[in-house]
């Protein structure tokens, strides 16, 4: 995948569509309310541990889902303290508190509610894994529909990279090329090489090109492990609400369920969002989705209907959202008003619940990319809180007003 887009960057160069440098985010330092002053790290038994979504509780303490399978749920203080954790028999991948003070956890096709002492309440299949594991027919066609554009773009990456040398030798020819087209040129030919004997050994035998019935078993398995992730979990006092992936195709829908788990009926369809992440929560508000594909939040009511939509794709990200996709996660304040996470520049913005901007909170220091960027807020807004996955650890907004401790300053700065 890296070669394949070095090779596209390479090609729109040569024919002049590539910009020499892309727009970058306007600096927003003067207007922003907060500033970052500690980084949270969490271990486990004296190791780093893996940090997948987080959430504040009622008392302002981190709860984080944590570990590959199976996991663990910790509660710790902003200084990383693990005040409590309790095991998880799968991987969490989305966290959320209720109303009443219970934890909500989903993962791999699961759910379970949890005491605030870490007492298992509730445990219970997501609503969609039950859909997945009977739509076995569905999930085979999909995956021979994938593995069948494999084969049918093998001769179009062929014609793709015949074309790219053909350009870089001919500018060779005429002027000096950089470190990155020397490159290119080094690696495509035997890149292109091996395609073609990929071709030449597929012929013109039908048979040949079809997938085996390993290879459609493999796919089968690896679509289920994807659409079981449970993107994101919340709850009002009446329901819990569950964000995956559809049971067709590459969107996610909302599931709405009773607060016991039981039950189950999509109410919201066809969302877009990028890289295995479709952030939804829940205020009294209504459902606020981090529709990042679309570069919008979309909020509904309790039955899904759609209220209020904002945002518009913006490579600067002052008036929109920045990146390829963004924003990437949400959460509330004491006031229900809505703070969006941007993956690709850190940024946080504070909007009303109808989608008028308040203020800029600030750009959190994280290693961009297309991510779960979880974020919390407590009650008056007086610390945000947003993941950066790729550091493995939880960065700290304070607002200006306040000056930081020693110990935060030096938190901060990795000292």
């Amino acid at each position: 995948m890296v070669r394949s887009l070095l090779a596209l960057c390479v090609a729109l160069a040569l024919q002049g569509r590539l910009p020499a440098q892309l727009p970058q985010p306007e600096s927003i330092d003067e207007q922003a309310t907060h500033e970052q002053v500690a980084t949270v790290t969490l271990q486990s038994d004296d190791q780093p541990l893996q940090i997948n979504a987080f959430c504040l509780n009622q008392k302002g303490q981190i709860v984080a889902a944590c570990g590959n399978g199976p996991g663990e749920i910790q509660i710790a203080n902003d200084e990383g303290t693990v005040l409590q954790s309790w095991d998880v028999s799968v991987k969490p991948e989305a966290v959320n508190v209720a109303n009443d003070g219970t934890i909500l956890v989903g993962g791999e096709g699961k759910l379970f509610r949890f005491g605030a002492a870490g007492q298992q309440l509730q445990q219970a299949d997501s609503p969609h894994a039950e859909a997945l594991r009977k739509g076995t027919e569905t999930l085979r066609q999909e995956a021979i529909a994938y593995l069948n554009r494999s084969v049918s773009s093998l001769g179009n990456r062929i014609t793709s990279y015949e074309r790219i040398i053909e350009q870089l030798e001919t500018k060779a020819k005429k002027t000096e090329l950089n470190e990155a087209e020397e490159r290119m040129l080094e690696m495509l030919p035997a890149t292109l090489e091996r395609y073609r004997e990929m071709a030449a050994e597929q012929g013109d035998d039908e048979a040949a090109k079809k997938p085996s019935e390993e290879a459609i078993q493999q796919q089968v398995a690896n679509l289920l492990r994807s659409k079981m992730k449970v993107s994101s979990v919340s709850s009002d006092k009446d329901h819990v609400y569950v964000a995956t992936r559809g049971l067709t195709g590459y969107g996610y829908v909302v599931w709405k369920m009773q607060n016991d788990f039981s039950g189950g009926e999509v109410i919201v369809e066809d969302l877009r969002g990028c890289c295995g992440q479709m952030d939804v929560q829940c205020c009294q508000q209504g459902l606020f989705v981090a529709e990042n594909s679309r570069h919008r939040v979309v909020r509904y009511d309790a039955d899904g209907n759609q209220t209020t939509t904002w945002g518009q794709r913006d490579r600067t990200g002052v008036e929109g959202f920045s990146s390829c996709c963004n924003p990437m996660n949400v959460c509330f304040n004491g006031s229900n008003e809505v703070f969006t996470a941007e993956s690709g520049t850190g940024r946080i913005k504070r909007f009303d619940a109808d989608g008028k901007f308040l203020s800029y909170v600030g750009d959190v220091d994280l290693v961009p990319g297309c991510k779960n960027v979880s974020i919390a807020a407590t009650p008056n807004s007086d610390r945000i809180y947003m993941l950066d996955l790729t550091r493995n650890h939880i960065v700290v907004m304070k607002t200006r007003s306040q000056q930081p401790s020693d110990k935060e300053v030096a938190a901060a700065s990795g000292d």
